[in-house]
């Protein structure tokens, strides 16, 4: 690949990386600086400006980029896109002059979000100005400045900033990879359905600057194991005694079920030549970076003592998807494998626990029995099936302790009328990215598409996602609802059906679970640890709605579709709003629990917001469960 187009990628993975991070700073209140409020760009000192605007005279901004860095041209015209309707941005441009110096513009996700594209200035100590490069260094400058220094020394600071850091380049190599890809035209349903977890791969988890950061890959790793390079993994295997393994289901899938019937043959003679059987011992499947650098230099005591053997074999062809954990074969299958890949993502390590595969098991009985309590959802709802799973779990260790977790496998089954002629199965995840001025909804649909087209398709979509999902809630469940384990299911093109997928957090309002008869699905919990599975009241409950389905999953697809068509982002939020209200009017609740849902999601000034920077900032460096953490912030669909 040229150099041109190496830099055109860091380029791009900088802007993408940059907009994330600056928006979560302001989303958590970390930016504007206390007592330093926004200005009007247009009544800002001339010297300021000059910076972002040029002289006046036709001239560039003293940083030598435009006000996006030819990405939205000038703010003249940028304003005049607005009036008209037509353009993403909308109405003031304010700066930001303490400490740091940088545009925002009112938004309704937010409040406030940075001018997407345009440039970062750091004060030096002489009073001047120099221009931020790159996010990392934005993040520094920062956190250096809002922090104390007893804040700033934590740990997790320096882990968060070398995040960053990690996900730009990750990032970047991931948008070398999938350059040409909106091209590339899929014959099948399962070729779309792999074409859609490369594309979400490149956003991950939308608007968390870390996400994309695997910490523990090399440049070679993520070339070797990400998604967007579609590459074949072959599967490296060891044999574990029976008595220290617990699995899902005695009566279902076997992990040689994987394989084709060469492979399972040679994977057996493999057994004989180590005097092994399949009474005594069970094979297991082992990622090929997870053997190398957790389960050799770690388990050298199995090793010795032959609770584990490993196997002088590498047998079965998988590919990543975008959860990387999850793997799925180089050939149409209904089977997918998901393996623990220990590398650090978002705070926390990438292990498979037992106890989240139980919770896994408890969790989609549960689910399945709320879809049959509504016979509407017949048809529109989708689950995988994930209770076929294994786990190394000697007697001398518990559900939460460490070591175990890293030795796993599960097959996760699809059902199989999505692989049908005609079906479309994606990740909303995938709808949340925009690649090289395209969005994959015209690949999906084949051709460009009008406004109308557009607006009619997220109609659909919106109408259907809320009706669902607050179908579920009356019963007193929520799934998954974020973009990367909730597809969209399209027939012909259109929008048919939700499949949920990762069912170990199914999260739920025991109430109202209690009036359908459905029993406490008995989460095991970790003591003295916080739980949001159980939620004792419904506004604990829908916070997961307006959190991770509205401000995670359909927030990145409005931004992306007004991003890639002339469509006003306001627009699709007042869809958004009218499809949710909808929902909440048609679906039966007690009238006093509407009254209350109908207060808290439209009418309150604030809404609770996930925090995504504070949790990771604060974390003490332990790999363990994903820090997070609750606050308050703008309500998107508050009118005042």
């Amino acid at each position: 690949m040229s150099t041109v187009m190496k830099r055109a990628s860091l380029q791009d993975a900088e802007r993408r990386i940059m907009e994330d991070l600056i928006n979560a700073f302001l989303a958590e209140q970390l930016l504007p600086l206390e007592g330093h409020p926004f200005i009007e760009l247009s009544t800002s000192p001339e010297p300021f400006r000059r910076m972002f605007l040029g002289d006046g005279n036709g001239g560039p901004p003293q940083s030598g980029r435009g006000i996006a860095d030819g990405l939205d041209g000038n703010v003249a015209g940028k304003d005049k896109q607005d009036e008209n309707g037509t353009g993403r941005h909308s109405g003031q441009l304010m700066l930001h002059l303490k400490g740091i110096l940088f545009l925002v513009e009112a938004g309704k996700r937010q409040g406030y979000q940075w001018v997407q594209g345009s440039p970062v200035y750091g004060e030096t100590p002489d009073g001047g100005w120099k221009l931020l490069e790159s996010p990392a260094v934005v993040g520094q400058a920062v956190l250096r400045m809002t922090l104390s220094d007893e804040a700033y020394a934590h740990p997790g600071v320096a882990e968060f900033l070398a995040g960053v850091e990690i996900a730009t380049e990750q990032l970047a190599l991931g948008l070398q990879q999938v350059q040409g890809l909106g091209e590339q035209v899929p014959f099948n349903a399962y070729d779309w359905f792999i074409k859609g977890e490369q594309v979400a791969a490149l956003r991950d988890r939308p608007f968390h600057p870390t996400s994309k950061a695997k910490v523990g890959f090399t440049e070679a790793d993520v070339a070797r194991y990400a998604a967007e390079f579609r590459k074949e993994i072959p599967l490296r295997w060891v044999a574990v005694r029976w008595d220290a393994v617990q699995q899902g289901c005695e009566e279902g899938l076997s992990t040689l079920d994987v394989l084709d019937e060469e492979q399972r043959s040679r994977l057996e003679a493999e057994l004989a030549r180590k005097g092994l059987n399949l009474q005594e011992y069970m094979p297991m499947p082992v990622h090929p970076w997870q053997m190398e650098h957790i389960i050799l230099p770690c388990f050298t005591g199995e090793i010795a003592d032959g609770t584990i053997i490993v196997l002088d074999i590498e047998l079965g062809e998988m590919q990543a998807t975008s959860s990387l954990r999850s793997m799925a074969p180089m050939e149409e299958s209904t089977q997918m494998l998901k393996l623990p890949v220990s590398v650090l993502s978002l705070g926390a390590a990438r292990y498979l626990p037992v106890v989240k595969l139980l919770n896994g098991l408890a969790g989609e009985k549960m689910l399945r029995q709320a879809v049959a309590c509504d016979e509407s959802l017949t048809g529109k709802v989708w689950l995988c099936e994930e209770r076929n799973w294994w786990g190394y779990m000697p007697e001398s260790m518990g559900l939460f302790d460490d070591h175990p977790r890293h030795l796993a496998a599960q097959i996760r089954i699809y059902p199989p009328k999505l692989l049908e002629e005609g079906m479309q199965v994606i990740p909303m995840a995938a709808l949340g990215v925009t690649l090289e001025g395209r969005h994959l909804l015209s690949d999906l649909l084949g051709r460009a598409l009008t406004s109308e087209e557009v607006i009619g398709f997220y109609t659909d979509l919106t109408a259907l996602f809320y009706d669902v999902v607050m179908r579920l809630f009356k019963v007193g469940v929520v799934p998954e609802i974020h973009g990367q384990n909730c597809c969209v299911v399209l027939r012909d093109g259109q929008v048919n059906g939700l499949l949920f997928r990762d069912h170990d957090s199914v999260r739920l309002h025991q109430p109202y679970l209690d009036k359908h008869g459905i029993a406490d699905p008995g989460y095991h919990i970790r003591p003295g640890y916080s739980n949001s599975l159980y939620n004792e009241t419904i506004r604990k409950l829908i916070f997961y709605v307006q959190s991770l389905g509205t401000q995670v999953n359909l927030a990145a697809i409005m931004e992306a579709l007004s991003e890639v068509y002339p469509i006003p982002e306001a627009k699709l939020w007042d869809i958004t709003e009218q499809a949710w209200k909808e929902a909440l009017r048609v679906v039966p609740l007690p009238e006093a629990d509407r009254a209350e849902l109908l207060q808290a999601v439209f009418e309150s000034r604030e809404w609770p917001v996930k925090l995504i920077v504070r949790p990771l900032l604060e974390a003490d460096g332990v790999p363990g469960a994903m820090p997070s953490g609750k606050g308050t912030g703008h309500n998107p669909f508050y009118k005042g």
